[in-house]
């Protein structure tokens, strides 16, 4: 949507290799979200053509709604998940204000939201950046920043139209709120599975306590260690036993470990400009062949054997 809007037409077919490749640098990479960016940039232009300044101002841009998205959040997560992270926090903490502290963390994202925004639609966001490093008393760097002053021009006319696109920003955001939601949905799965409390509310409020760690320590590859000991404190803090909260970590970094063998699998398969539609197809395959292989053994199943 957001290339879209920056007048790249790239379908979101072509596009899922890369999202989820460059998804896997952002969790296991130290400061992952550098990395990341980076890396989307690299591959856009590498396969689509889109050059690396539109590329960054993409990562501008997502971040801009990323920050909204989580603002959101967090503040539902304070919400919903009021009474078990109240819990938590009068066993650990000796007092009930940890939903208030994280209601109140849910401003810092999205006062950063509104400043970026107002940037973004302000038209000269690039053009200060670029005028910032041209002042710097570090001559390569000054000669760069001269010949991109047309380029920050454009990119500021790029990104002006994007902030004056409310409801496609709008449904972008919504989105990533949806990623979270999601996430959470899972949480409440496997909370399900190693017999936790079946309660999308619980879910919901330890991936919110785990996503305020998580920024808090986002150096550490994967969250590596603060994750971790978040579950193991949170969960047995809002009614799990403890080694229910340990099965939970050990299914939860599984499906991660999966997911990351893939990314890296289509980051390897990406490096070749042509390679984009191979990774595809490998994409497509991957969510088709198990459905066809086992699904008609499973309708044979409940099927009548009269029908």
């Amino acid at each position: 949507m957001l290339l879209g809007l920056m007048g790249r037409s790239v379908p979101w077919t072509r596009l899922l290799p890369i999202r989820i490749a460059t998804e896997a640098l952002h969790v296991t990479a130290p400061a992952g979200f550098l990395v990341a960016d980076s890396a989307t940039a690299k591959l856009l232009d590498l396969h689509f053509t889109v050059p690396l300044r539109e590329g960054a101002m993409l990562a501008v841009a997502r971040k801009w709604l990323v920050m909204r998205a989580h603002a959101v959040y967090l503040a539902l997560g304070a919400l919903c998940g009021a009474a078990a992270l109240g819990a938590a926090s009068h066993r650990y903490l000796g007092g009930g204000w940890l939903p208030w502290a994280i209601g109140a963390c849910a401003l810092v994202p999205l006062t950063l939201s509104i400043v970026v925004g107002q940037g973004i639609r302000g038209g000269a966001m690039a053009t200060r950046v670029q005028q910032a490093l041209f002042a710097l008393p570090w001559p390569a760097l000054q000669k760069q920043m001269a010949h991109w002053r047309e380029g920050a021009v454009a990119v500021d006319a790029r990104l002006a139209c994007m902030g004056r696109a409310r409801a496609s920003t709008s449904i972008a955001a919504l989105a990533f709120l949806g990623c979270w939601l999601f996430e959470s949905l899972d949480t409440a799965v496997i909370l399900r599975l190693v017999g936790g409390p079946p309660s999308f509310a619980f879910a919901l409020a330890s991936e919110v306590g785990i996503s305020m760690l998580r920024s808090m320590g986002n150096v550490a590859p994967a969250g590596l260690g603060v994750q971790d000991a978040g579950y193991a404190t949170l969960l047995p803090a809002i009614g799990m036993s403890p080694d229910a909260a340990a099965a939970f970590v050990l299914v939860k970094r599984a499906k991660e470990l999966v997911w990351i063998g893939i990314g890296y699998a289509l980051l390897a398969a990406l490096r070749r400009p042509e390679s984009v539609k191979d990774a595809q197809a490998g994409v497509t395959r991957l969510v088709r062949d198990p459905v066809a292989r086992w699904l008609p053994r499973v309708v044979a199943r409940w099927l009548p054997r009269d029908a």
